[in-house]
């Protein structure tokens, strides 16, 4: 149970990154090619925005979940994500 949840939230965190790098990269090429910020371009920015806060809630939201888990199955944290952005 632990590691299929502990694979999604890894999932998640890729996810997350993917969308930061598709958001630098759309602003790099904007900037770089067209010297003026489009339209287009910022709704693609702002719809990577919403997408990359939605990976980082499932990421954040899943340590939750799998500490509530580990907490009622072994009555302590679960050893593995004592930190924020351990897997």
């Amino acid at each position: 149970m632990f590691t299929f949840l502990r694979v999604i939230r890894a999932v998640a965190g890729l996810l997350f990154l993917a969308t930061i790098v598709g958001i630098i990269a759309q602003l790099t090429f904007n900037i770089l090619h067209v010297d003026t910020l489009m339209r287009s371009s910022v709704i693609v920015v702002m719809a990577g925005a919403l997408h990359a806060a939605f990976w980082l809630w499932v990421f954040i939201g899943l340590r939750y979940v799998i500490n509530e888990i580990h907490q009622k199955e072994q009555g302590t944290p679960h050893p593995g994500l004592t930190k924020h952005w351990h897997l």
